[in-house]
């Protein structure tokens, strides 16, 4: 009994000190960092580390990026900036050898050519201790003045696979049942739960996207270090090969370990005070003039719901209330001149997807042009959600299209039958159609005639949307829908997209829209606006913003050294001072 109560008293007290003291703790980190940020040195050198997966955007969750590297958004306007900062001399890379996307290597690869083209330099390094070497990884840095590679290091294999394990014989083994319809056969999502294999037109459709993506990576590759695309190709598919063949196949231009190219990269900066600054720690001089863009940021999946309620909840989510709202607050703010919408979503929900186009189009009545960007992939809502856009923007091998639509759901009364001797029964009032989706039983036949009905209306409707948004005939639409999905490259090409390009060309392409000169300066205001840390605490721990805030405050207050002295002699000079103080409210 004794231990017991010692177990209950410690699990109590660290309730206490997790619900009390704990958000102390966090209000006053947060407080003491608050501060104007440090001095840069006057001579710089940025790294990069890519070696960690890499984002589209920051979450509005300001917790969940707590000690994450800067998402692509961040990286490419810190790049930017540093490409006209007279501190920063130039940039030093640790490359991705595994997990980068091509459409981000890409964006990233245009930024660092810019601001090469500045007269500044790039170093980049590669360590290929894998199985594998990124060739989006690779692709990044191909252009830097000097590309690294540990001589211990081989070249490794280099080129693209896409692996799919297919459970329709597994779920039969296990006495499961996946039920679905799909729009039309390229539609191939629910053929990890209905096939067995790679029905034809699935081989067709991922066999198509790889080889457009591996050959627009080849002639980028090829361009950036000067050997033609045939030689290029040659040397990809000779991989893995020692490094001393990779400087003679130019794809590398000098071994050494890490330190080494980190050492050339301060060498050639010519300052002996020249020191190297993390870019997450780079702070460029904030533009405060010039028209306004807004940025309407979405993420992830494309969901209805509210906010996830976890303080440290990563939340890439494409939320449609959020991102409707964010359209709207940017279409009512006067000073907006244009929209940029940056969507990095592979689908969703298509009511969730309707919400947010709904938005788009009242913003445009409202008159602000909006201009689409497409990050690594803007697929099925993802396109929904941008074909009214009044131009999208698409990476070479962004992939999006995917328009049509699947539904289904997977059955698991049979295993519960068979493993567990477990009956379920219902008892429905109302639309026979009530248990359609019941996880226990299959479709009935007139269960299944329904869903399909839905399904087809789904169908006929996004391709009316494509149809009107792209200025196609329906035949037109129907002939690049089928639920297949394109790179931006064959998207160009089938009228899907308008621009092959990132986030910059979205921007000069939404600057000239709203009538704003190329050369002119712009502000990006970004929507949805990152949430206040307090606003996040709050959500947790049941205290108002306002509350966090003032606590903070007066924690930051009550640590400066003068005011602590001020309270002293207070307190030692005036008893009534101090009997007042201990009635004093933070409001």
């Amino acid at each position: 009994m004794k231990q017991f109560l010692i177990t209950v008293g410690g699990v109590l007290t660290g309730l206490i000190i997790f619900l009390v003291i704990g958000p102390i703790i966090v209000i006053s980190m947060i407080a003491s960092s608050v501060s104007s940020a440090p001095a840069q040195p006057s001579h710089m050198v940025l790294e990069i580390d890519l070696r960690e997966p890499l984002a589209d955007q920051r979450s509005s969750n300001p917790f969940a990026s707590l000690g994450n590297a800067p998402p692509l958004m961040e990286l490419l306007q810190r790049i930017d900036a540093a490409r006209t900062d007279n501190a920063v001399k130039g940039i030093y890379i640790r490359a991705a050898t595994a997990g980068m996307s091509a459409a981000h290597a890409e964006e990233l690869r245009t930024a660092l050519a810019a601001f090469r083209q500045s007269g500044k330099f790039v170093i980049a390094h590669m360590q290929n201790d894998g199985v594998r070497t990124s060739m989006a990884g690779y692709l990044a840095v191909a252009d830097a003045d000097e590309v690294w590679l540990q001589d211990t290091g081989d070249f490794m294999p280099m080129g693209l696979m896409s692996e799919v394990t297919f459970f329709g014989d597994t779920l039969t083994r296990y006495h499961l049942q996946a039920q679905f319809e799909a729009r039309e056969d390229y539609k191939t999502f629910a053929n990890t739960y209905t096939q067995d294999r790679f029905t034809p037109a699935h081989r067709e459709e991922v066999t198509g996207l790889m080889t457009s993506i591996y050959d627009i990576m080849l002639n980028e590759i090829a361009a950036d270090r000067g050997i033609t695309p045939a030689q290029a190709r040659e040397a990809v598919e000779a991989t893995p090969f020692s490094a001393e063949r990779a400087i003679e196949l130019r794809l590398v231009d000098k071994l050494g370990r890490p330190e080494d190219a980190q050492q050339a990269a301060l060498d050639r900066a010519e300052n002996d005070d020249a020191q190297l600054v993390d870019i997450a720690a780079y702070h460029p001089t904030s533009r405060g003039d010039g028209d306004v863009i807004a940025v309407v940021q979405g993420e992830g999946p494309i969901v209805s719901g509210p906010e996830s309620a976890e303080l440290f909840g990563d939340n890439m989510q494409m939320r449609s209330d959020a991102i409707a709202e964010a359209l709207l607050d940017a279409a009512n703010d006067d000073d907006v001149k244009a929209i940029v919408f940056r969507v990095s979503s592979p689908g969703g929900s298509v009511v969730a997807s309707d919400q947010i186009l709904h938005a788009l189009r009242t913003a445009q009545e409202r008159g602000k042009k909006i201009v689409v960007s497409m990050g690594e992939v803007a697929a099925s809502g993802g396109y929904y959600v941008s074909a009214f856009a009044d131009e999208i923007v698409a990476s070479p091998t962004t992939i999006t299209g995917s328009i049509g639509v699947v539904g289904g759901k997977l059955v698991i009364g049979g295993a519960m039958e068979h493993y567990l001797s477990a009956n379920t029964e219902s008892v429905v009032v109302g639309s026979p159609r009530q248990a359609m989706f019941s996880a226990n039983t299959p479709f009935s036949a007139q269960d299944r005639a329904a869903f399909a009905g839905m399904i087809d209306r789904m169908y006929a409707e996004f391709l009316g949307l494509v149809a009107e948004g792209r200025d196609m005939t329906p035949e037109q639409a129907r002939e690049v829908a089928q639920g297949r999905v394109w790179t931006g490259q064959q998207a160009l090409e089938r009228g899907l997209v308008d621009h092959l390009g990132g986030f910059n060309v979205a921007l000069e392409r939404a600057k000239a829209l709203a009538g704003i000169e190329a050369d002119d300066r712009v502000q990006l205001r970004f929507y949805p606006a990152p949430e206040n840390p307090f606003e996040s605490l709050s959500r947790l721990f049941g205290v108002s913003a306002e509350g966090a805030q003032g606590l903070a405050r007066l924690n930051a207050a009550l640590s400066d050294p003068e005011l602590a002295r001020a309270l002293a002699a207070l307190r030692e000079e005036d008893v009534n001072v101090r009997a007042q103080a201990q009635h004093i409210e933070v409001r």
